[in-house]
Protein backbone atom coordinates (compact mmCIF):
# COMPACT_ATOMS: atom_id res chain seq x y z
CA UNK A 1 0.00 0.00 0.00
CA UNK A 2 2.46 2.09 0.68
CA UNK A 3 4.19 1.85 -2.37
CA UNK A 4 1.18 2.97 -4.67
CA UNK A 5 0.26 5.91 -2.23
CA UNK A 6 3.44 7.60 -2.40
CA UNK A 7 3.09 6.65 -6.12
CA UNK A 8 0.00 8.06 -6.59
CA UNK A 9 0.72 11.16 -4.89
CA UNK A 10 3.77 11.84 -6.66
CA UNK A 11 2.21 11.61 -9.85
CA UNK A 12 -0.87 13.57 -9.00
CA UNK A 13 1.12 16.17 -7.42
CA UNK A 14 3.19 16.41 -10.90
CA UNK A 15 0.38 16.46 -12.87
CA UNK A 16 -2.29 18.86 -11.12
CA UNK A 17 -1.71 22.29 -12.00
CA UNK A 18 -4.55 24.46 -11.10
CA UNK A 19 -5.34 25.82 -7.41
CA UNK A 20 -4.74 23.92 -4.61
CA UNK A 21 -5.05 26.30 -2.07
CA UNK A 22 -7.83 24.89 0.67
CA UNK A 23 -10.36 25.97 2.54
CA UNK A 24 -9.17 24.80 5.66
CA UNK A 25 -5.62 25.81 4.68
CA UNK A 26 -5.45 28.41 7.56
CA UNK A 27 -6.43 25.86 10.25
CA UNK A 28 -2.91 26.43 11.86
CA UNK A 29 -3.75 29.97 12.51
CA UNK A 30 -7.13 29.40 14.07
CA UNK A 31 -5.58 26.36 16.14
CA UNK A 32 -2.73 28.18 16.92
CA UNK A 33 -5.13 31.23 18.34
CA UNK A 34 -7.59 28.72 20.22
CA UNK A 35 -4.12 27.72 22.34
CA UNK A 36 -3.01 31.46 22.78
CA UNK A 37 -6.51 32.36 24.05
CA UNK A 38 -7.27 29.01 26.31
CA UNK A 39 -4.04 29.05 27.78
CA UNK A 40 -4.95 30.87 30.87
CA UNK A 41 -7.28 28.35 31.92
CA UNK A 42 -4.13 25.65 32.41
CA UNK A 43 -2.09 25.12 35.70
CA UNK A 44 0.33 27.49 36.35
CA UNK A 45 2.87 24.65 36.36
CA UNK A 46 1.68 24.14 32.50
CA UNK A 47 1.25 27.44 31.48
CA UNK A 48 4.55 28.82 32.99
CA UNK A 49 6.56 26.16 31.04
CA UNK A 50 7.38 27.44 27.71
CA UNK A 51 6.90 24.33 25.93
CA UNK A 52 3.43 23.27 27.40
CA UNK A 53 1.94 25.25 24.01
CA UNK A 54 3.83 24.30 21.01
CA UNK A 55 3.82 20.50 22.35
CA UNK A 56 -0.12 20.82 22.42
CA UNK A 57 -0.29 22.31 18.56
CA UNK A 58 1.96 19.26 17.40
CA UNK A 59 0.00 16.44 19.28
CA UNK A 60 -3.67 17.30 20.09
CA UNK A 61 -4.11 17.76 16.02
CA UNK A 62 -3.01 14.41 15.41
CA UNK A 63 -5.35 12.52 17.84
CA UNK A 64 -8.69 12.65 15.55
CA UNK A 65 -6.43 11.48 12.94
CA UNK A 66 -4.85 8.21 14.69
CA UNK A 67 -8.81 7.91 15.55
CA UNK A 68 -9.63 7.79 11.98
CA UNK A 69 -7.45 5.71 10.99
CA UNK A 70 -7.55 3.03 13.65
CA UNK A 71 -11.57 3.38 12.85
CA UNK A 72 -10.79 2.85 9.45
CA UNK A 73 -8.41 -0.23 9.83
CA UNK A 74 -9.66 -3.14 7.65
CA UNK A 75 -13.06 -1.94 6.66
CA UNK A 76 -14.09 -1.73 3.28
CA UNK A 77 -11.09 -4.50 2.45
CA UNK A 78 -8.74 -1.99 3.26
CA UNK A 79 -9.88 0.99 0.81
CA UNK A 80 -10.76 3.22 3.24
CA UNK A 81 -7.39 3.13 4.90
CA UNK A 82 -5.48 4.01 1.48
CA UNK A 83 -8.15 6.74 0.76
CA UNK A 84 -6.76 8.30 4.66
CA UNK A 85 -2.99 7.35 3.60
CA UNK A 86 -3.84 9.57 0.17
CA UNK A 87 -5.42 12.15 1.54
CA UNK A 88 -3.55 13.14 4.10
CA UNK A 89 -0.32 12.69 2.46
CA UNK A 90 -1.51 14.76 -0.49
CA UNK A 91 -2.80 17.13 2.38
CA UNK A 92 0.60 17.24 3.39
CA UNK A 93 2.30 17.78 -0.15
CA UNK A 94 3.23 21.54 -1.40
CA UNK A 95 0.03 23.89 -2.18
CA UNK A 96 1.84 24.85 -5.59
CA UNK A 97 3.14 22.62 -8.49
CA UNK A 98 6.36 23.49 -8.60
CA UNK A 99 7.59 22.29 -12.16
CA UNK A 100 4.31 24.42 -13.57
CA UNK A 101 5.31 27.09 -11.36
CA UNK A 102 8.94 26.88 -13.02
CA UNK A 103 7.52 26.68 -16.67
CA UNK A 104 5.12 29.70 -16.06
CA UNK A 105 8.52 31.71 -14.42
CA UNK A 106 11.15 30.70 -17.17
CA UNK A 107 8.30 31.64 -20.21
CA UNK A 108 8.62 35.46 -18.58
CA UNK A 109 12.10 35.31 -17.66
CA UNK A 110 13.51 34.40 -21.44
CA UNK A 111 11.48 36.59 -22.49
CA UNK A 112 13.13 39.26 -20.45
CA UNK A 113 9.98 40.20 -18.87
CA UNK A 114 11.88 39.65 -15.30
CA UNK A 115 9.27 41.95 -13.64
CA UNK A 116 6.74 40.01 -14.66
CA UNK A 117 8.11 37.03 -13.13
CA UNK A 118 8.59 38.43 -9.97
CA UNK A 119 4.98 39.93 -10.07
CA UNK A 120 3.18 36.35 -11.52
CA UNK A 121 5.29 33.98 -8.93
CA UNK A 122 3.82 36.61 -5.80
CA UNK A 123 0.44 35.94 -7.14
CA UNK A 124 0.57 32.28 -7.52
CA UNK A 125 2.59 31.95 -4.84
CA UNK A 126 3.24 34.40 -2.44
CA UNK A 127 5.80 32.78 0.39
CA UNK A 128 8.32 32.56 -2.25
CA UNK A 129 9.69 35.77 -2.62
CA UNK A 130 10.36 38.20 1.33
CA UNK A 131 11.01 41.10 -0.02
CA UNK A 132 10.94 43.11 -3.69
CA UNK A 133 13.75 43.02 -5.92
CA UNK A 134 16.28 45.50 -7.99
CA UNK A 135 18.14 42.86 -8.49
CA UNK A 136 17.30 40.44 -10.55
CA UNK A 137 19.80 38.12 -10.03
CA UNK A 138 18.97 38.08 -6.07
CA UNK A 139 15.65 37.54 -7.27
CA UNK A 140 16.34 34.65 -9.11
CA UNK A 141 18.64 33.40 -6.32
CA UNK A 142 15.60 33.40 -4.22
CA UNK A 143 13.11 31.70 -7.07
CA UNK A 144 15.62 28.86 -7.41
CA UNK A 145 16.23 28.00 -3.71
CA UNK A 146 12.07 28.08 -2.90
CA UNK A 147 12.08 25.55 -5.89
CA UNK A 148 14.91 23.27 -3.95
CA UNK A 149 14.05 24.06 -0.23
CA UNK A 150 10.02 23.23 -0.90
CA UNK A 151 10.50 20.45 -3.15
CA UNK A 152 12.60 18.87 0.28
CA UNK A 153 10.37 20.11 3.23
CA UNK A 154 7.05 19.36 1.42
CA UNK A 155 8.12 16.47 -0.69
CA UNK A 156 11.12 14.40 -0.10
CA UNK A 157 11.10 14.93 3.79
CA UNK A 158 7.32 14.26 3.89
CA UNK A 159 7.69 11.07 1.75
CA UNK A 160 10.52 9.82 3.87
CA UNK A 161 8.54 10.37 7.42
CA UNK A 162 5.25 8.85 5.67
CA UNK A 163 7.40 5.97 5.03
CA UNK A 164 8.63 5.36 8.10
CA UNK A 165 5.54 6.25 10.08
CA UNK A 166 2.70 6.65 8.14
CA UNK A 167 0.57 10.05 7.69
CA UNK A 168 1.45 10.49 11.26
CA UNK A 169 4.82 11.24 10.75
CA UNK A 170 4.02 13.18 7.31
CA UNK A 171 2.04 15.31 9.53
CA UNK A 172 3.55 15.69 12.64
CA UNK A 173 6.19 16.94 10.51
CA UNK A 174 4.34 19.22 8.50
CA UNK A 175 3.02 20.73 11.82
CA UNK A 176 6.42 21.53 13.15
CA UNK A 177 7.18 23.65 10.15
CA UNK A 178 4.02 25.22 10.92
CA UNK A 179 5.32 25.76 14.26
CA UNK A 180 8.18 27.23 13.50
CA UNK A 181 7.07 29.20 10.52
CA UNK A 182 3.73 30.92 12.30
CA UNK A 183 6.60 31.11 15.28
CA UNK A 184 3.18 32.66 17.73
CA UNK A 185 3.57 29.83 19.96
CA UNK A 186 7.45 29.80 20.03
CA UNK A 187 7.24 32.75 22.92
CA UNK A 188 10.91 32.37 23.95
CA UNK A 189 14.20 31.86 23.13
CA UNK A 190 14.43 28.70 24.76
CA UNK A 191 11.16 27.37 22.62
CA UNK A 192 12.58 28.55 19.33
CA UNK A 193 15.63 26.72 19.87
CA UNK A 194 13.97 23.08 20.91
CA UNK A 195 11.72 23.83 17.82
CA UNK A 196 14.43 24.25 15.72
CA UNK A 197 16.67 21.50 17.11
CA UNK A 198 13.78 19.16 16.37
CA UNK A 199 13.39 20.23 13.05
CA UNK A 200 16.91 19.64 12.61
CA UNK A 201 17.12 15.98 13.74
CA UNK A 202 13.67 15.14 11.74
CA UNK A 203 15.95 16.57 8.79
CA UNK A 204 19.40 14.95 9.22
CA UNK A 205 18.44 11.80 7.76
CA UNK A 206 16.30 13.19 4.92
CA UNK A 207 18.31 15.98 3.58
CA UNK A 208 21.77 13.71 3.43
CA UNK A 209 19.18 10.79 1.43
CA UNK A 210 18.22 13.23 -1.08
CA UNK A 211 21.59 15.05 -1.37
CA UNK A 212 23.02 11.21 -1.86
CA UNK A 213 19.57 10.86 -4.62
CA UNK A 214 21.22 14.16 -6.11
CA UNK A 215 24.51 12.25 -7.12
CA UNK A 216 22.71 8.96 -8.35
CA UNK A 217 20.52 11.53 -10.39
CA UNK A 218 23.61 13.75 -11.87
CA UNK A 219 27.47 13.78 -11.49
CA UNK A 220 27.50 11.47 -8.71
CA UNK A 221 32.02 11.98 -8.41
CA UNK A 222 31.46 15.68 -7.73
CA UNK A 223 28.48 15.34 -5.82
CA UNK A 224 29.42 12.30 -3.59
CA UNK A 225 32.60 14.69 -2.29
CA UNK A 226 30.59 17.42 -1.17
CA UNK A 227 28.56 14.91 0.91
CA UNK A 228 31.66 12.97 2.28
CA UNK A 229 32.60 16.48 3.07
CA UNK A 230 29.75 17.80 5.19
CA UNK A 231 28.46 14.43 6.48
CA UNK A 232 28.90 14.72 9.39
CA UNK A 233 27.70 18.69 9.91
CA UNK A 234 26.63 20.49 13.30
CA UNK A 235 22.80 19.13 13.82
CA UNK A 236 21.30 22.78 12.54
CA UNK A 237 18.29 22.36 10.10
CA UNK A 238 20.09 25.70 8.17
CA UNK A 239 23.20 23.73 7.73
CA UNK A 240 21.25 20.87 6.75
CA UNK A 241 19.56 23.15 3.80
CA UNK A 242 23.30 24.32 2.59
CA UNK A 243 24.52 20.85 2.04
CA UNK A 244 21.50 20.11 -0.19
CA UNK A 245 22.18 23.56 -2.09
CA UNK A 246 26.06 22.70 -2.23
CA UNK A 247 24.51 18.70 -3.27
CA UNK A 248 22.78 20.10 -5.75
CA UNK A 249 24.96 22.74 -7.71
CA UNK A 250 27.17 19.96 -7.53
CA UNK A 251 24.68 17.45 -9.43
CA UNK A 252 23.69 19.43 -11.88
CA UNK A 253 25.45 19.68 -15.43
CA UNK A 254 25.01 22.86 -16.41
CA UNK A 255 28.64 24.48 -16.47
CA UNK A 256 29.20 21.03 -19.43
CA UNK A 257 26.06 22.40 -21.50
CA UNK A 258 26.15 25.82 -21.30
CA UNK A 259 28.90 28.34 -22.07
CA UNK A 260 30.63 30.66 -19.67
CA UNK A 261 30.13 33.13 -22.47
CA UNK A 262 26.58 33.88 -22.52
CA UNK A 263 24.72 36.44 -20.59
CA UNK A 264 23.53 36.15 -17.15
CA UNK A 265 19.68 35.79 -17.73
CA UNK A 266 20.37 32.76 -20.57
CA UNK A 267 22.72 31.00 -17.83
CA UNK A 268 20.36 31.64 -15.00
CA UNK A 269 17.51 29.77 -17.25
CA UNK A 270 19.50 26.89 -17.99
CA UNK A 271 20.28 25.93 -14.57
CA UNK A 272 17.09 26.47 -13.29
CA UNK A 273 15.45 24.31 -15.89
CA UNK A 274 18.80 21.83 -14.59
CA UNK A 275 17.39 21.77 -11.40
CA UNK A 276 14.10 20.81 -12.56
CA UNK A 277 15.55 17.78 -14.57
CA UNK A 278 17.61 17.23 -10.99
CA UNK A 279 14.71 17.32 -9.22
CA UNK A 280 12.40 15.14 -11.59
CA UNK A 281 15.14 12.12 -11.60
CA UNK A 282 15.99 12.50 -7.96
CA UNK A 283 11.82 11.77 -8.05
CA UNK A 284 12.13 8.86 -9.98
CA UNK A 285 14.90 7.43 -7.80
CA UNK A 286 13.21 7.58 -4.89
CA UNK A 287 10.51 5.34 -6.13
CA UNK A 288 12.83 3.32 -7.76
CA UNK A 289 14.56 2.63 -4.50
CA UNK A 290 11.27 2.52 -2.70
CA UNK A 291 10.49 -0.54 -5.03
CA UNK A 292 13.16 -2.64 -4.15
CA UNK A 293 13.31 -1.96 -0.56
CA UNK A 294 9.63 -3.33 -0.84
CA UNK A 295 10.62 -6.29 -3.11
CA UNK A 296 13.49 -7.16 -0.61
CA UNK A 297 11.63 -7.22 2.69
Amino acid sequence: MTFFVVLSCLLLNHYWRKERLLPVDNWFEHWQQILLAQQHRLPDGLRQWPLTLPIFFLLIPLIPVALLLLIAEGRLMGLLTLGLHFLLLMYCLPRVNIDFLIDEYLQRWDRGNFEAAYLHTEQVAPSVFNESFDDYACMHASFSTFVLVTSFRRIFAVLFWYILFGPLGALFYLLLQQLIATGGLLQTGRSDAVAERLLAILEWVPVRMVALAFALAGDFVATFKVIKSRIFDQLDADTGLELLKESASAAMLTSERVGKDIDFAARASAELKELRGLLMRTHAVWVVVLALIILVV
